[in-house]
């Protein structure tokens, strides 16, 4: 149907006897899908129900612990690490508060690891007294999905045209950097409902319209709420499958393919009155912290249209990218020098602006 997201199989692929035909069949699904949408359901994979599961239920348990231990483990106290507990109304998207709040989690990185010190690496804040069992049912998570976006990465490569570990090698080596959430959306308050502050209302969304920024997103949901704009210019719903993940292309993945891949406008709907809450797993996927940011060299495939080209350009022109160039840890270390005040970095032409979603910000100087 015009507009209902592809949803792509990869469990023959995964099967001990697929063959290479079989991974550029769902190559060419994915490439279809990320060239038109830019979103794309996938089911079948070897992220394990039980593994899922269990981040569920932390999540679940750890929005229930009491605002004073949720405070303990504040972003703020996490330094450039940027992890740690986000309190409702700590994001704002466009201007517009996001009606959620937040665990920041990322892969755990010891004192003596390479990029130890280093924007958006470090360790961990876990409530470890409170809920001893989350933090290896979150970094086990956290494991499993990082080696599905190595898999995806496999595939879109084939589904470009290169040689199946190629994007691998260019964009993700020695490792990913890999940012992960656990979100609660509240519901709309029903006086704000009653009100008529529905539909487009500024309350009515958990997060408003926005593009994500990287390479690439790996979400679990529970619940509905997700819209994504349909290459109809349709807001649309994205359905919920159980133990499926939700893929988007981020701003970065759809300059480097050229245009080829599309970096989709998407939002959330804050649940209705009396209804739970909505729960929201995204792992940002992205490239290496020092992987070099060129465009991809796919001048074996057919040349995108003009129009298609143009449509590009003017996607690009509403994101925080002037260009390509350098390396991905110059467009991340900008991209949170907002909330790092006092981090001295030099000046990068390629990025437009920092971000200016977080209102956290860490007062003390970062070195």
């Amino acid at each position: 149907m015009a507009n209902e997201l592809p949803t792509i199989d990869l469990s023959a692929y995964f099967a001990s006897s697929s063959s290479i035909s079989e991974a550029r069949h769902v190559a060419q699904d994915m490439y279809t899908a990320a060239s038109t949408w830019g979103f794309f359901v996938v089911t079948g994979t070897t992220v394990s129900p039980e593994t899922q599961s269990s981040l569920v239920d932390s999540a679940k348990a750890f929005f229930d612990l009491t605002p004073e231990v949720k405070m303990a483990l504040d972003v703020r106290s996490g330094g450039v690490a940027w992890r740690g507990y986000m309190p409702l109304g700590g994001e704002h998207t466009h201007g517009r508060t996001d009606w959620k709040e937040g665990l920041y989690v990322g892969p755990e990185h010891a004192d003596d690891h390479p990029l130890a010190g280093a924007p958006l690496h470090g360790r961990n804040q876990f409530p470890d007294e409170s809920l001893p069992g989350m933090r290896p049912a979150v970094l086990e998570y956290v494991r499993q999905v990082s080696e599905l976006g190595k898999t995806l990465t496999d595939l879109f490569s084939l589904g470009l045209g290169l040689e199946e570990g190629e994007l691998r090698r260019r964009l993700l080596e020695p490792e990913p950097v890999v940012l992960f959430r656990c979100f609660k959306y509240v519901p709309v308050k029903k006086e704000v409902a009653e009100s008529g502050e529905g539909g487009d209302g500024k309350e009515s969304f958990g997060i408003g319209k926005h593009t994500d920024f990287g390479y690439l997103t790996i979400l679990k949901v529970d619940s509905p709420g997700l819209q994504v704009l349909s290459p109809s210019n349709a807001w649309v719903d994205v359905p919920v499958i159980e133990n499926a993940f939700i893929i988007n292309i981020g701003d970065m993945f759809d300059q480097l393919t050229s245009g080829r891949f599309r970096s989709r406008p998407h939002r959330v709907v804050r649940p209705a009155p009396d209804s739970p809450p909505r729960y929201s797993f995204p792992l940002f996927f992205d490239f290496a912290w020092n992987a070099e940011m060129q465009r991809l060299p796919l001048e074996h495939l057919a040349p995108l249209s003009e129009q298609d080209q143009a449509v590009a350009r003017d996607r690009w022109a509403g994101t925080t990218f002037r260009d390509v160039g350098g390396t991905w840890s110059q467009y991340l270390a900008r991209k949170v020098q907002k909330v790092f005040p006092h981090l001295k970095l030099p000046d990068f032409e390629p990025n437009a602006a920092p971000s200016t979603r977080f209102t956290r910000v860490v007062e003390a100087a970062a070195t």
